[in-house]
């Protein structure tokens, strides 16, 4: 595929000195997967096409939840034009911009279809910190009511930046007793690990008992 991004995204991928003309995103990016992600970004910044790229993203991997689809597309015996045709055909259904069909040829051309879900999830993420957001995750033994709920982001609050917001997701382990375990942040920034479960307190003093005398 001749296209300017998908010049501009080999290039990228290949190496680090031609890769001054790519917009630097909100957070840093890693890995092969990343490379994909930082480049869609700049194209999309550049393109003005953000928000439809997201929501593209999101669309081709609704179709690639079918495990038809996926194997098809991940078969490296398949040609990547034939690939690039049957995306090609639901991005024009889907009314997809130009700058998502030409990420998506050329991650067929280069056999590296089995990423968009990560390069989803990594896209999504950009868009979040452009916004200030601030991922955490609380785990508690029993769901935390609306008060608790409330309270717990309010503390939360405190860890970060006036500018920032916590995104606050809850998950529940009936292992942990009581208290609570915080996680502030995700893999791709600093993140804070704040542990005041109850089975953490028995642990710690489990370790003094058998301390000797």
């Amino acid at each position: 595929m001749a296209s300017s991004f998908g010049l501009m995204l080999r290039r990228g991928l290949s190496t680090s000195a031609l890769r001054c003309d790519i917009i630097r995103t909100p957070i840093p990016t890693f890995g092969l997967t990343g490379c994909y992600a930082q480049a869609l970004y700049s194209a999309s910044v550049k393109s003005k096409t953000k928000e439809n790229v997201a929501k593209d993203l999101v669309t081709i991997g609704g179709v690639f939840q079918s495990q038809k689809v996926a194997d098809f597309m991940n078969d490296p015996f398949i040609k990547s034009d034939v690939k690039l045709g049957l995306l090609k055909e639901v991005a024009t259904k889907a009314g997809m911009s130009n700058t998502s069909v030409n990420f998506f040829g050329v991650l067929a051309e280069n056999n590296r279809l089995d990423l968009i879900s990560d390069v989803t999830d990594i896209f999504a993420r950009l868009m979040s910190a452009e916004k200030g957001e601030i991922p955490a995750t609380v785990t508690t033994a029993q769901a935390l009511d609306a008060k608790q709920k409330k309270e717990v982001e309010t503390a939360l609050a405190k860890f970060v930046n006036k500018n920032e917001k916590i995104i606050l997701t809850e998950e529940v382990d009936p292992s942990l007793l009581g208290g609570m375990v915080v996680n502030i942040g995700d893999k791709y920034t600093d993140m804070k690990y704040i542990d005041m479960s109850t089975s953490s307190k028995i642990k710690t003093y489990l370790e003094l008992i058998k301390q000797p005398v």
